[in-house]
């Protein structure tokens, strides 16, 4: 796409130009003054004539400012990431940061509000609601604690997956404080980010303040949420996000993955959908009454998003044939500039002799839930290495070898940006994979869930990292596989490779994000991007009609010729008989 040629024809803000890749580059208002005219009015004297035209010049100079600040007030946009999460909600503060820092005013529906107060920006705390979801999975035996997800299947791909995030989003939208804002007349967006997390229902808000939907997938692209923007992707080269496969895939791969997109758009169709339906008909109409607009039906709605944010990258993914009117934009949640580490984990890093190992099982699955077996045979393991293992965990442990530092709380991004660092244990999640490619660190993954197997089966193709997969017996598997990452520079020259990559951009991805967020909203919701498939019904994709129209000739022909062959033995018959 020519962004040059798109934007040239929209309105841009006084006093900013437009730089030769069509990207916004702020300058400041210069007053120059010359020197051959200073003197001369300071020192002038005279009355009448020229003190009035340098007293109209005057006003006419604070009138043309007036208006140039005027032009350039910031947009006013909703951040929409409500998940219990604490990775989703870095995600969300990430869009926050990069558009406070960029001068815009932001309203921020979150899980994880910010301790302090910042200017231009206004939280909405609704944290209550993952509260009461946790207290009700802890009166059960939690299906997604770690002892829970060993040997088995994807969470991902079940129904019980797919009612926890229907019945998040409902509880959300029907919360008092959103509702309230929803339904206040006062409150005027430009615009409204969104996370997309497998539901289509939220993109109701965006209709009721007339404004332009941007949707933000938190993962991989993948065919569930390309379909919104364009149409599903060709399974028999791109997976499912939940798939444990990757391209180049086995005539067996290519039909699991053609299965899959069926099952789940049964799935969807026949189980979510109507609830979703039965929601959005519930909550947006009338919230809508009371802004006095109209709101497009469900189907309408889900459909009409005007731009697609994707936290991932090429570099660590895989390079998705996209619609123009979707980038990858993983890693502008990171700071250019590192938060320094707490004093305790900065002297024991800086004084690791042989290196550091990082263990981390992110923020939603916890390593405290882990049996006693795999607890046991871990720290046994990590207390045979000679280097220094930091290990995320949520609760204090007896006998702990010397070289193990167990830590309730990590500021991993400082951790893997310290140059000791020597091997990353992770889960594999999104965030965590971004992050170590980004500073350049070989991981080890442990894959438990969703879209975790395709990150590490992607970063163990890369070579950046290696697999392990998740049992109780792992640990002799998970010592060989680090000390396969220390011993063999391969990984680590790999994971640099890739590093470069990833930071090898026209723009950082957090003034990307700002960049095309203004862009959306300068034109308009720039419609002249939208995929023309999304007007395009399936049978019509698939050639369903000319199919039909095609059997139908053959068909035809086929009658017209028997007939014509059995008239012509007709006639051949009776013409012996006569003779």
């Amino acid at each position: 796409m020519n962004c040059c040629s798109s934007l040239s024809k929209g309105r841009f803000r006084e006093g900013e130009v437009l730089d030769e890749e069509g990207f916004r580059e702020k300058h400041p208002f210069v007053i120059q003054s010359h020197s051959s005219g200073n003197a001369d009015c300071l020192n002038d004297r005279r009355p009448s004539r020229d003190n009035g035209s340098m007293l109209i010049n005057r006003k006419t100079f604070f009138i043309s400012l007036l208006v140039l600040i005027a032009n350039s007030e910031g947009l006013r946009v909703l951040v929409f990431f409500p998940m219990m999460s604490k990775s989703h909600s870095i995600l969300g503060q990430g869009v926050v940061s990069r558009l406070l820092e960029a001068g815009h005013e932001v309203v921020h529906i979150t899980s994880y509000p910010r301790s302090k107060p910042e200017p231009r920006l206004k939280e909405l705390n609704v944290s209550t609601i993952g509260e009461r979801l946790r207290d009700e999975m802890k009166n059960s035996d939690n299906p997604f604690a770690l002892r829970n997800l060993v040997g088995k299947g994807n969470v991902g791909d079940s129904v019980l997956f797919l009612y926890f995030t229907y019945d998040l989003h409902r509880r959300v939208l029907e919360d008092k404080l959103v509702v309230d804002l929803l339904s206040d007349t006062n409150e005027h967006f430009d615009a409204v980010v969104i996370e997309w997390f497998f539901n289509d229902v939220v993109a109701g808000i965006a209709p009721l303040f007339k404004c332009p939907l941007i949707w933000f997938g938190s993962t991989e692209a993948h065919w569930q949420v390309l379909q919104i923007m364009d149409e599903i992707p060709n399974p028999s080269y791109n997976v499912d996000i939940f798939s444990k496969s990757r391209s180049p895939l086995t005539f067996w791969e290519r039909i699991m993955e053609l299965w899959m997109i069926f099952k789940k758009s049964m799935m969807m169709n026949l189980v979510v959908v109507p609830f979703e339906r039965s929601l959005y008909n519930r909550v947006f109409p009338s919230i809508a009454s009371k802004r006095g607009v109209t709101v497009p039906s469900y189907d309408e709605a889900i459909y009409n998003g005007s731009f697609l944010f994707l936290n991932s990258h090429p570099s660590i993914g895989t390079p998705f044939k996209l619609p123009q009117n979707a980038k990858y934009i993983a890693g502008y949640h990171i700071s250019k500039e590192m938060n320094p580490l707490p004093k305790d984990l900065q002297i024991l890093m800086d004084s690791a002799k042989h290196g550091v190992i990082y263990f981390s099982m992110g923020s939603n699955l916890q390593s405290s839930d882990m049996s006693e077996t795999m607890k046991d045979s871990l720290l046994k393991v990590f207390g045979q290495l000679k280097q220094t293992v930091i290990w995320k965990f949520e609760q204090d442990l007896p006998n702990v070898p010397s070289n193990v530092h167990l830590v309730k709380w990590a500021p991993q991004a400082s951790i893997l940006s310290h140059p000791n660092l020597k091997v990353f244990i992770t889960h594999g999640g999104q965030l965590s994979t971004t992050e170590a490619i980004h500073f350049a660190v070989p991981v080890v993954g442990i894959p438990v869930m969703a879209d975790q197997h395709v990150n590490m089966r992607s970063v163990e193709l890369k070579g950046s990292g290696l697999v392990v997969t998740l049992a109780e017996d792992m640990a002799p598997k998970v010592k060989i596989a680090v000390e396969e990452i220390l011993q063999n520079p391969y990984h680590k020259k790999k994971a640099k490779e890739g590093s470069e990559i990833f930071h090898d951009r026209i723009l950082p991805p957090g003034e990307e994000l700002v960049h095309w967020v203004e862009y959306v909203v300068r034109t308009r919701g720039a419609s002249h991007l939208r995929s023309p498939a999304l007007g395009v019904p399936l049978y019509q994709k698939l050639y369903l009609d000319f199919i039909i129209v095609l059997i139908t000739i053959v068909y035809l022909m086929v009658k017209f010729i028997n007939v014509l062959r059995r008239k012509c033995s007709d006639y051949k018959s009776k013409k012996l008989k006569k003779n």
